[in-house]
């Protein structure tokens, strides 16, 4: 039986391959347990082709070898301007949305926030504010 996906957006794969970027110790830190889970046979990490090629051949091929692509077409562009969302989003989180659904992906990780608003799993998970006490 194949495992579940997760896949990796833009927003952790730039804090993951970048060790300066603001978000980089908790990306390293979602990313080795991700591996973690990938190394067991428990979930596979996938990331769309057009995030991976930001980045140097050198580094797809070493720290993010083991992320599967997958081809975003034209009809995931023109499926996610059909889009009718509660939430706003950027296009490209958009794009990501279709692919999720298409390829049948329920878990994410991101930093983008509005991703939390759907039906997803999103690591890492969302702050929850803490309750005040009185």
């Amino acid at each position: 039986m194949t495992p579940p996906s997760v896949l990796l957006d833009d927003s952790i794969l730039a804090a993951v391959v970048d060790p300066d970027h603001p978000d980089a110790s908790a990306a390293a830190e979602v990313f080795l347990e991700l591996l973690d889970g990938y190394e067991r046979h428990q979930i596979r990490l996938r990331a769309r082709r057009d995030h991976l090629a930001l980045f140097e051949r050198s580094v797809r091929r070493t720290l993010l070898a083991p992320v599967q692509a997958i081809h975003v077409a034209g009809q995931h562009h023109r499926a996610a301007e059909r889009l009718t969302l509660p939430a706003e989003l950027a296009p490209d989180q958009r794009v990501t949305l279709v692919v999720m659904r298409r390829e049948r992906i329920d878990r994410i990780a991101t930093f983008h926030a509005a991703f939390a608003t759907f039906d997803v799993q999103v690591h890492p998970a969302p702050a929850v504010p803490a309750a005040s006490v009185e």
